[in-house]
């Protein structure tokens, strides 16, 4: 793994090719058992001496994340990881691909760090059980009332111990690739909170995990941290506006998902408001 500080992150980056699907087969029982060995491990650890375990947290999570990259063969690229190691709390938006954001996010780890996560997550064996141990936060997107609940919760946690929490605006991964639509959740959470917002752009994992396939194969991930988002006067008016940009910030360097706006759609879409507002301010 490469860690690597300022410098803007290129528009054109392309993963270089990804290995072999057998030898993704032959790295699956390995990985499982390194799961099974560590997360067992963790569990113990959290629960027989906790002190311990809260003064290695990133160490522990980042050794679980980068031991899984390793067996498969993925190499892991940071860029711009002074914006990921700001003091105080934080928000760090990702794009959400595959299982495999869980490895990366994991080996990428933040101090105070701390992560939202789909609660269907949450009825993984032993992963599961360290996730709610470890304290992230679940959402149950079926049901509106438990999901703001949730978020005021993760509101709570940053105002009281500035956090570093990991959120996926889109809320989901798309079954059809590339970049959603985002929702607001994220945007509420920067409201109440005014903490600062890290854009974190991923790239190469859906080369790595492909749609619709359980094989990982091994490759090249990059994540860049970009410069962060002053969110202290944001208004509730404006958060529809403040998704819509950074999602043109993500797009720079991501496809758009299928049937969802591009670059060039917002950039007609302006167009023709700003040639509306001008054909009022003549009349």
């Amino acid at each position: 793994m490469s860690d690597s500080t300022s410098g803007a992150a290129p528009l054109n980056w392309q993963p270089p090719r990804t290995g072999s699907t057998l030898r993704a087969v032959l790295c699956i029982p390995v990985g499982v058992l390194w799961c099974m060995l560590n997360l067992p491990w963790m569990i113990a650890t959290m629960t027989f001496t906790p002190r311990y375990f809260e003064k290695h947290r990133t160490r522990i999570t980042r050794s679980w994340g980068r031991g899984l990259l390793k067996i498969f063969g993925i190499k892991l690229e940071l860029h711009g990881t002074e914006n990921r190691d700001l003091e105080g709390a934080k928000i760090l938006a990702i794009n959400h691909v595959s299982i495999v954001d869980l490895f990366v996010y994991s080996a990428a780890w933040t101090d105070h760090g701390t992560m939202i996560y789909k609660k269907e997550l949450g009825k993984i064996p032993l992963m599961g059980h360290v996730m709610r141990m470890i304290g992230f936060i679940p959402v149950d997107r079926s049901d509106h009332r438990a999901s703001v609940k949730s978020m005021a919760e993760a509101a709570d946690k940053i105002r009281a111990t500035g956090l570093s929490i990991w959120i996926a605006p889109e809320g989901t991964r798309s079954r059809r690739g590339g970049l959603q639509e985002f929702k607001m959740g994220a945007f509420h959470l920067a409201k109440q909170t005014g903490a600062p917002m890290i854009p974190c752009i991923m790239r190469g994992a859906g080369e790595i995990n492909r749609m619709g396939s359980k094989i990982i194969r091994s490759g090249t991930i990059r994540v860049d941290f970009l410069a962060p988002l002053e969110t202290s006067n944001w208004t509730r008016g404006d958060l529809r506006a403040q998704a819509v940009e950074l999602r043109k910030t993500f797009l720079k360097y991501l496809p758009a998902a299928p049937d969802t706006p591009t670059l060039a759609d917002y950039a007609r879409a302006e167009a023709a408001a700003a040639a509306a507002q001008a054909t009022r301010a003549t009349e």
